[in-house]
């Protein structure tokens, strides 16, 4: 549509006040100073590419394909340049194609991949730190806010050996010096009170995790679940490998204090009991809640999710609680 459709024939120039020439040119300012960014973000990110060659192409569809360290990733571009457009446009670049390192797949894995943004960034900015990001993989995907990339390459590789293998071992020892054996597909954390940890992965009938835990001057090891999902309540600390360790890392310290403050229902319920009963202080604690509080039921523990648990979880839970009490007054 043309300006003189718009605002008619009128070739009349009134005289423009001088606050509003002011008003203007800082605005004029503002637009071209945004267009100068965003020339130089498209800098930036053909520097990124062309001094990546070897590990960036595009394809001929226009998609950035790039060669990570642990797996290949095809950018969809189009969303991107279409939100450049237009920025009231909900397609965005924030969906990738993940390929394992072997090479590429007809039915690619996906992941929500988001940068953290920055106050005033150029989108060219966000796309080359976007870029960077997966050429830098095996240093991001560790990275709090990247639990949806961490998820689909964990589902591409498996916890055995893979191109993963390296920085896990190296962010688990540093975060809470876990040691993996992948000789024995397992990991042993040290936990709290002298206790440790150990979680087997890999097992051959199942997809879930077996749980075990060694007391201190107790050289054998002691399984509280065999699968973690199928023999738990389903609570959210168990939702993940990484959610599994971080929280075993913390126990039975953590335990006792949640049955402390009365907030057990931050650990799964059949987890906690399993561990009281061979834990005198955190037995102790939870009489706390199945004997001294006039309204407990165990057909009203829930996981954290407020689901009352299943028939069967509830009988474990009676049984469990009168071997809490067993060693609570031992």
């Amino acid at each position: 549509m043309s300006l003189t459709n718009l605002f008619g024939n009128n070739h009349e120039t009134p005289k423009i006040p001088e606050d509003q020439l002011g008003r203007r040119a800082i605005m004029l300012e503002k637009m071209l100073g945004n267009s100068r960014a965003v020339a130089r973000a498209a800098d930036l990110v053909m520097d990124i590419i062309e001094r990546n060659e070897r590990r960036m192409k595009l394809d001929a569809d226009g998609n950035l394909v790039i060669a990570g360290r642990l797996a290949f990733y095809k950018v969809n571009l189009n969303g991107f340049f279409d939100k450049f457009t237009n920025p009231f446009s909900y397609n965005s670049f924030d969906v990738v194609e993940v390929h394992p390192k072997s090479g590429m797949v007809e039915e690619p894995q996906t992941a929500c991949v988001q940068v953290q943004p920055q106050p005033n960034m150029p989108a060219g900015d966000l796309l080359a730190g976007y870029i960077l990001g997966l050429l830098n993989d095996e240093v991001t995907w560790l990275q709090e806010h990247l639990g949806p990339l961490r998820r689909t390459l964990l589902a591409i590789y498996g916890m055995g050996r893979s191109p993963l293998s390296a920085s896990l071992q190296a962010h688990f020892w540093e975060k809470m010096r876990g040691r993996f054996d992948f000789a024995n597909d397992c990991v042993v954390v040290d936990g709290t009170n002298g206790w440790k940890w150990r979680v087997t992965f890999c097992q051959p009938l199942t997809r879930e995790f077996k749980i075990e835990y060694q007391k201190p001057r107790q050289d054998w090891w002691t399984t509280v679940f065999n699968e973690h999902i199928k023999e738990s309540s389903g609570h959210y600390v168990f939702n993940s490998f990484f959610d599994t360790v971080e929280h075993l890392a913390h126990c039975p310290g953590l335990l006792c204090q949640m049955a402390e403050d009365g907030n057990d229902w931050e650990a799964d319920p059949i987890f906690l009991r399993k561990i009281a009963v061979d834990y005198p202080p955190l037995a102790k604690r939870l009489l706390k809640t199945i004997d001294d509080d006039e309204a407990y039921d165990p057909e009203k523990v829930s996981n954290y999710y407020d689901e009352y648990l299943a028939a069967e979880e509830v009988n474990t839970i009676r049984q469990l609680d009168d071997l809490v009490r067993e060693r609570a007054y031992a």
